[in-house]
Formats: structure tokens, C-alpha cells, sequence
């Protein structure tokens, strides 16, 4: 890779407190279905062994999301995600509090919840057989000489999802393997998360 996987880039101002009455319980789910199928996790051979993949629910404070290199993690609580209270893209700044420090695509999840006010959920995955098939499978791209986690990625998902149609869908191109789903529910982004996967394999496979 030509970057190190789950370096937080933005400027972060945050306060290490305990986090209380946020129910994450349906995200905590979806992240398990996630991990099981290898779009979330940590593994030895994959990105230098960093962890990959994360979560978002957007609520009253702002939104959570998952913490910075949790993906290995097998089991999660409310102490493993943060709460991003406010952000600014031009700044490449996101303040937030909780036990654990923001993924370090915090601010590509905050681009989409500031473009679709109807979007409550965002799913971050990484799968190799969606990123080297979006093109084929007629998934967005974003410029692949983009970088995640820096200010013009968060531009570049604003430009690509502004007149995106809900559910949305869209590949990283400068983040290998990144694929971005979101939605008003959180049944309706894991599932199209799912359903391109499963497009996706069956292209491979020579059955699409």
C-alpha cells in the first residue's frame, strides 16, 4: 500500500470521558455481520496489519462512530466507539469525546451526513472483490489520487453522493478496498452492503 492503514490525519481536538446513553446495540450487530464476512477486521496479512473498516449512526450530539483501530476487536460496547460533536471539512477538524479516539475516517462519514439530512447510518467496509469491480458492477469511484482521511476526500464524497439517490453506494478510489454504503436505515445500507458483495462474487465467479 502507499499509506499506512488507520493513521488519523485530521486535526483532532478530544476529550477522553465516558460516553453514556447512546444505544449502539443495532450498529454493534451489523458491525458483527460485517466482521464475520471480512469487510471489518484485523488481520496480520492485510494492510500491515492495522485494523480496517468501520461504522457510523448519526444521533442528537452528532454522530458515533467507531473507534480508531477496534476492527480486531471480536466484541464491542458503547466505551469502543466516539461521539463526533462538530467538524469542519475545510479545517480538516473534528472535535469529539469518549474512550476510545474517532476511525480515522471520521471525516468521510461526517461528509455524508452533512450532504444527505435524511441518511442515519453509514457503513465503511473494505472488500477487494466490490473496490476492484465498481467499475464493472457501475458503482461511483472517487478520484484515485485522493487520500482518505484528508479534506479533499471528504470533497470528493460530497461531490459524488450530492445527487445520489438513497440507499447510496460508492468505492474509495485512493483507499484500497474502501467501499461506503449509507442510508436512512441501518437494515437498508447493511443490505445493499450484502447485495453488491454478493454481485460482486458472482462476477468473479463468472456468474454475473
Amino acid at each position: 500500500m502507499g499509506e499506512t492503514e488507520g493513521v488519523i490525519k485530521f486535526n483532532l481536538t478530544f476529550a477522553d470521558e465516558q460516553l453514556e446513553d447512546i444505544d449502539v446495540t443495532s450498529l454493534s450487530r451489523w458491525r458483527t455481520i460485517l466482521k464475520d464476512r471480512g469487510l471489518i477486521g484485523q488481520e496480520p496479512d492485510r494492510y500491515d496489519g492495522y485494523g480496517f473498516g468501520n461504522i457510523s449512526m448519526r444521533c442528537e450530539q452528532g454522530f458515533i462512530i467507531s473507534g480508531t483501530q477496534t476492527g480486531g476487536l471480536d466484541g464491542v460496547t458503547l466505551d469502543d466507539y466516539a461521539l463526533c460533536e462538530h467538524w469542519d471539512l475545510s479545517l480538516n477538524a473534528i472535535t469529539a469525546r469518549g474512550r476510545v479516539k474517532p476511525s480515522s475516517e471520521s471525516l468521510s462519514h461526517a461528509a455524508v451526513y452533512d450532504v444527505h439530512v435524511d441518511v442515519n447510518w453509514a457503513l465503511h467496509a473494505h472488500s477487494p472483490d466490490l473496490w476492484q469491480n465498481a467499475e464493472s458492477l457501475g458503482i461511483v469511484t472517487t478520484d484515485r489520487s485522493v487520500a482518505y482521511g484528508t479534506p479533499e476526500m471528504a470533497l470528493e464524497v460530497r461531490r459524488h453522493i450530492e445527487n445520489m439517490p438513497l440507499p447510496g453506494i460508492f468505492s474509495m478510489g485512493g483507499h484500497e478496498d474502501g467501499i461506503f454504503t449509507f442510508a436512512e436505515s441501518l437494515e437498508e445500507a447493511g443490505q445493499l452492503m450484502m447485495e453488491e458483495l454478493s454481485r460482486a462474487r458472482a462476477l468473479k465467479n463468472g456468474e454475473f
